[in-house]
């Protein structure tokens, strides 16, 4: 049962005011006897009884401050904002090895500022390397086949014809391994592979769309398809290995790992004889190799958002208890190991500055703790203070420095906010010089930049803390615990053991969508991906609230990509291009796992609670028709049809682009081909929620 609340505010301005005011005048002022409304002394009544009703709405209000101060009794802080993150690709000035016994390496240090163009509209956007990247000539050691594989072809190459897939003829899922030296990392390169084989007539093949698969060993037997580059001077031109001489670049992901395949270790790339088109042909005879050899181009580094600061000087100490500094920048992200106050003291009669340790609160800090605090948001640092106890006595929470002294932060990071989701080729700007680095990009979109969290968000969030009680307990406790982990996670869904799972009983299963709102707007669902590092922080955070018998399991939800075909009768004088574009942001906005604009859709259509589409609904072709129709500049909705296919985060840039030759700029492999949908709705399962594809909206005139 809820608390009652007590409604201060019962007066009502003519029952409970004018009319009781205008009853007491025969009693108080018996020689008053006219009453109308155009008397002056009414129009005083109610004067009076206005400003009487406004002191009672505010006395059934709680201020605003004291409100505030009550979150600051439940130590409720701000949540700091969080930093997009980005890979970043560096291009060598020469392809590694320079010569055949060359071993130059590049080195990318940690921390090294990479950031885009400044403008006249624009500030420059600063990212830092999130750790030292090498770049190492790839080293290959091992050309196998699948049907023999304990036969290292490579020492033979030359001199002995190896045959890439069987023979007399090539059989689907004939595959050939080049393995790369285990103890060189190439995780994140750009391999350049060399082919020289024996010119052949395509032999049955499409040369400029070969019927293979590239993958390459991410570890526990597992492959990660790539696909090879289609830049301006990477593109294939091997002709499906019939070319005398060729080449094939590819981008390798940062997730390859080294890996066994039939008992060798090595760093595995493999392709696979695999025919998704018709058009594609199949080869009549193998491919003769007589060579291969491979150059790294350049490689991959995750970057974030931030500017470093190294050993800024704070201040002075007073001596005094409860002493604070404050950052020159803010707001800080999260500190690292190595990050922390410094103060100087003596040793041996020379001054070295000492760590203090971060704490949360002074609760359990003595008076010999080298112990502080610090506000992320505003970049405060707070010293302990000295605390009067209900028996007079004083106590002091936490070590006080000794006077005159100095304070220095050995290094922090700011930065952060909605500002780092800079769009792809924008970072490109090196800040400083770095041997064999001859550019810089960001091939992909940076995301998971978001703003410090609002007061009104806090005030939603300390509700959820207090019916949490710092316990996880039931299916709410662990959504509303698990937010607190990381801003980068923009909503979370907990599912226990019931007859709409197939958890075992003790497991909980929390399904994590990322904060990756302009990526959605800008269609690139492949940011959806669930990095590993922040399922760790969450998995980590959670662990200090869940029971011990509780087993979690942290995963991306399956997501249902949606197409609305529409055609639609536009208003008089209003612009159909105009129209199209608001009811392809409508449809966009709805059909999201995240409200990435407020304005884009009628507030009908998804409700004041609506933080993206709801885990399990349904999705009902009415419901289309209707939020269309809303849409302002539509006269008529004369036709829609709805169909889908599943979307896979992790395989959405993927996406190899058209053959040469194609017959349709629409083209698409047969595994993204879309289900149209004859019904009237499209079940969704209760661990799925729906993202947009690209929609087709066409206007028509009656």
């Amino acid at each position: 049962m809820t608390l009652p609340t007590p409604n201060l505010d019962d007066l009502r301005f003519q029952r409970d005011l004018v009319d009781e005011a205008r009853r007491r005048i025969i009693r108080y002022c018996p020689e008053w006897t006219d009453y109308n409304l155009s008397d002056p002394g009414i129009t005083l009544i109610e004067l009076f009884a206005w400003m009487t009703e406004l002191l009672a709405y505010r006395l059934n209000r709680v201020p605003e401050k004291n409100y505030i101060k009550f979150l600051e009794m439940l130590g409720v802080q701000l949540q700091p904002a969080s930093s997009a993150r980005v890979e970043l690709t560096f291009r060598l000035s020469t392809p590694f090895p320079i010569s055949a016994e060359d071993t130059t390496v590049a080195i990318v240090p940690a921390g090294i500022e990479v950031a885009t163009r400044a403008t006249d509209e624009e500030k420059e956007v600063v990212f830092t390397t999130d750790g030292r990247l090498l770049v190492t000539p790839p080293h290959l050691t091992q050309v196998r086949r699948e049907a023999d594989f304990v036969k290292n072809y490579l020492p033979r190459l030359g001199v002995e014809t190896f045959y890439a897939f069987s023979q007399p003829r090539p059989q689907l899922g004939d595959t050939f391994y080049l393995g790369f030296d285990d103890t060189q990392d190439i995780s994140g390169h750009i391999l350049r592979l060399d082919f020289t084989c024996e010119e052949t007539q395509a032999t049955g093949v499409r040369r400029s769309d070969p019927p293979w698969v590239w993958e390459c060993s991410t570890g526990d037997g597992q492959w990660f398809e790539v696909v090879p580059s289609q830049f301006p001077g990477e593109k294939d031109t091997t002709g499906g290995l019939n070319n005398p001489r060729g080449q094939l670049v590819f981008y390798l992901p940062l997730t390859m790992k080294a890996a066994q395949v039939h008992g060798r270790n090595a760093y595995w790339l493999r392709c696979r004889l695999e025919r998704r088109r018709e058009e594609q042909g199949m080869y009549t005879q193998s491919p003769r190799v007589a060579g291969v050899v491979a150059y790294a181009l350049g490689a991959t580094a995750l970057a974030t958002h931030a500017v470093a600061v190294r050993e800024e000087i704070l201040g002075q100490t007073t001596g005094n208890p409860g002493q604070a500094f404050r950052l020159q920048h803010a707001p800080v992200l999260a500190l690292r190991p190595e990050e922390t106050v410094e103060i100087e003291e003596l040793r041996d009669g020379e001054p070295v500055f000492m760590p203090w340790t971060r704490v949360a609160d002074f609760s359990q800090s003595d008076r010999f703790d080298r112990h502080f605090i610090l506000d992320d948001s505003t970049g405060e640092v707070n010293f302990g203070p000295c605390i009067r106890q209900s028996d007079g006595a004083m106590r002091q929470y936490g070590r006080v420095p000794e006077a005159n002294r100095l304070v220095r932060f050995t290094q922090y990071r700011h930065g952060g906010g909605i500002i780092g989701n800079v769009p792809a080729h924008r970072i490109e700007v090196l800040k400083s010089a770095v041997p064999y680095i001859d550019r810089v990009t960001n091939l992909v979109r940076a995301e998971g930049g978001r703003d410090s969290e609002t007061l009104e968000e806090a005030q939603m969030r300390a509700r959820r803390e207090i019916r949490a009680q710092q316990r996880a307990v039931t299916a709410e406790d662990y959504e509303s615990l698990a937010k607190l982990a990381s801003r980068s996670a923009a909503r979370i869904k907990c599912r226990a053991p019931g007859k709409d799972t197939l958890l075992p009983p003790g497991t909980l299963e929390l399904l994590v969508v990322p904060t990756v709102f302009d990526a959605l707007k800008a269609d690139d669902l492949s940011r959806l991906y669930l990095e590993p590092e922040l399922a760790k922080t969450i998995e980590k955070h959670l662990d200090q609230f869940r029971l011990l018998t509780t087993n979690l399991r942290i995963r991306e939800p399956r997501y249902i990509g949606i197409k609305v075909t529409t055609e639609i009768v536009v208003s008089e004088y209003s612009q159909p291009a105009n129209v199209i574009n608001r009811v392809n942001d409508s449809l966009k906005n709805f059909l999201s796992p995240l409200v990435f604009s407020a304005e884009a859709t009628p507030s009908d259509a998804m409700g004041p609670d609506w933080d993206g589409w709801p885990f399990g609904r349904p999705l009902f072709i009415s419901e289309i028709y209707s939020l269309v129709q809303k849409i302002p500049g539509v006269k008529h909705v004369l036709d829609v049809q709805l169909a889908w296919r599943p979307v896979i985060p992790a395989k959405e840039n993927q996406l190899p682009p058209p053959p040469e030759g194609a017959t349709t700029p629409e083209y698409v492999p047969p595994e993204r081909q879309l289900k149209i949908v004859d019904q009237k709705k499209i079940d969704i399962p209760a661990d799925a929620l729906i993202c947009s594809l690209e929609h087709a909206i066409t206007t028509a005139e009656l």
